[in-house]
């Protein structure tokens, strides 16, 4: 059995499991539409042919086989779904539905034994999607990074030939005296060029400590969901992470110019590529993890800019979580899993009335069939309160949190992370309540808790801080707020860097106060600067720029 496309594969044993039959034939499909044989996919998936072969013939094949296999196979915009739906398929064949004995009558015994493992089938079935999709965005910043550390390369080779050319352009310039016109030109064209390359450059080189230090914490983000695996299944083997056209210039006076013109198009094009790909997954990881966002909401300036274009990646969402839906079995649990995620997917597209009633089901749901201690059921009362506020009821929404702040605590701790989540969720739910100052006093106490837990320069830290300052500021003390993000600028550029998204958002936070506090001028200023930046490091188009710049006209006029 070679695979090759076209040719009908070897049919299962009748006796297989219809669970195994199943992961087998989608294997089998992912290989056949791909066109490959396989000894063209063992070095991807690190087994002989011999091996895949097995595998593809109706043994269960490990996790890390799987995966491999279909990052192998599959096209990039499919390879997420294949991922989910092969690992859903592997997770039924490993554990099969359970039936009990005929003439058994240990029903009540039985019937507690499916509740559990059905619970635990969901767990799985969740934890394996955020998994998958951890290891996408992974694989995607290390990409990035190497692209960056191979442009960071480029560029210094770039700019040592720019230095020569100058010289030697120098030397001419002054040899030829008044007849210099032409290689003065080249001279003046050569230093912009050569400033160009600095400037892509020191983009290059901080794209590169960005894209790894996103890394790094999707690294420990991994390796948190694949010990929940290895905890629900101990014997889970689990799986590893697996052209610009030039400026239109005269060819004909300086062709050396022109390639080195369009060297640093390319450059560009890679760097904002890479920008846009740190920011999404920056953007994914605050919204989609149970965590304070990394990154501090610009909602005091405008209305978030990144709605628009989460409702244009509803479709490709959509697709996959239908497609999750439809291959479930119809176990309630697993049904349980999937609609809490769809409902967390329709609130992320712009919908959160309809997120805020789904959720508000399944915590009932959830309550009574996994408990009302369970994380899973906190998980679900977080998302409604989120969605409930987010619906336009933030009153509801903060007595939702203050009550969920007791229950995690008492359950979790007061010190774990969703505990001070809550909090966090609490005090701004306060805040839109109309009470600046209780929130002003809530976030107080927990920057106090937060530097304690998880160090006084971790990200939610820093934006602990951001939002206390916003709450001074709205609860009167205008001048406080200003001088509070003034500090905040200077420990989040050491922390995450000049260019980091948390960093600029602190900036224009201390430009609207500065306002505020009844100077005009310095937040015209600093807008300016602000601007400035933005654009270079994260491009004209990105939300936060825009933002700033409507900000400017406000302090213009």
């Amino acid at each position: 059995m070679t695979g090759k496309p076209g040719r009908k594969w070897r049919d299962l044993p009748p006796t297989t499991a219809p669970e195994v039959r199943r992961l087998s034939e989608f294997l089998r499909a992912r290989v056949d539409e791909s066109g490959k044989t396989l000894n063209d996919l063992a070095p991807a998936v690190q087994n002989a042919s011999s091996v895949i072969s097995t595998y593809l013939g109706g043994k269960i094949p490990t996790q890390r086989f799987v995966t491999a296999l279909i990052a192998a196979t599959a096209p990039a915009g499919l390879r997420e779904k294949h991922t989910v739906e092969a690992l859903r398929l592997l997770e039924a064949a490993l554990h099969p539905p359970r039936r009990p004995a005929a003439g058994s009558t240990q029903s009540g015994s039985v019937s507690g034994a499916t509740v559990n493992i059905a619970a635990v089938q969901a767990q799985h079935l969740e934890t394996y999607a955020h998994l998958t999709r951890a290891l996408e965005q992974h694989n995607e910043l290390r990409q990035a990074a190497a692209n960056s550390e191979k442009l960071v390369w480029v560029l210094y080779g770039m700019i040592g030939k720019l230095q020569e050319r100058v010289t030697h352009l120098v030397e001419e310039r002054d040899r030829l005296g008044e007849g210099s016109e032409a290689t003065q030109r080249k001279l003046t064209r050569a230093l912009g060029q050569k400033d160009r390359a600095n400037s892509e450059l020191a983009r290059a080189r901080q794209k590169q400590r960005e894209a790894e230090e996103l890394a790094s914490r999707l690294q420990a983000k991994i390796d948190h969901l694949t010990g929940e695996l290895d905890r629900l299944r101990p014997d889970a083997q689990l799986p590893d992470p697996v052209g610009v056209p030039a400026e239109a210039v005269s060819a004909s006076e300086d062709p050396e110019g022109d390639d080195i013109e369009a060297a640093l198009a390319r450059a560009g094009a890679v760097n904002d590529n890479d920008s846009h790909t740190v920011a999404r997954i920056t953007t994914e990881l605050a919204e989609n993890a149970d965590v304070v966002p990394n990154n501090p909401a610009t909602r005091p300036y405008g209305p978030n800019d990144e709605v628009g274009d989460q409702r244009e990646t509803r479709g490709p969402l959509a697709d996959i979580v239908t497609a999750w839906g439809q291959g479930l079995s119809p176990n309630p649990a697993n049904r349980f899993a999937f609609q809490h995620e769809r409902a967390r997917m329709i609130g992320r597209a712009g919908e959160p009335q309809k997120a805020r009633d789904l959720l508000a089901d399944l915590v009932g749901d959830s309550t009574r069939f996994l408990g009302p201690d369970h994380p899973s059921t906190l998980t679900m009362r977080h998302n409604h309160a989120r969605w409930t506020g987010e619906a336009g009821n933030p009153q509801t929404a903060r007595d939702l949190f203050a009550d969920l702040v007791t229950d995690r605590a008492c359950v979790l701790g007061p010190d774990h992370p969703s505990t001070l989540t809550t909090r966090y969720e609490h005090a701004q739910r306060t805040g839109e309540a109309g009470d600046p100052r209780e929130a002003h006093n809530l976030l107080a106490d927990l920057i106090a808790d937060s530097a304690r837990s998880l160090g006084p320069d971790h990200s939610s830290t820093l934006t602990t801080r951001y939002e206390h300052a916003h709450w001074t500021g709205e609860a009167g003390d205008r001048q406080k707020a200003r001088d509070l993000l003034a500090d905040l600028i200077a420990d989040s550029t050491r922390a995450l860097g000049p260019d980091h998204p948390g960093t600029l958002t602190t900036r224009h936070g201390h430009a609207h106060w500065t306002g505020e506090a009844g100077d005009r001028q310095k937040a015209r200023d600093l807008l300016a600067g602000l601007i400035a930046d933005s654009t270079r490091a994260l491009g004209p188009d990105y939300p936060g720029t825009r933002t700033a710049r409507r900000a400017l006209t406000r302090w213009e006029s």
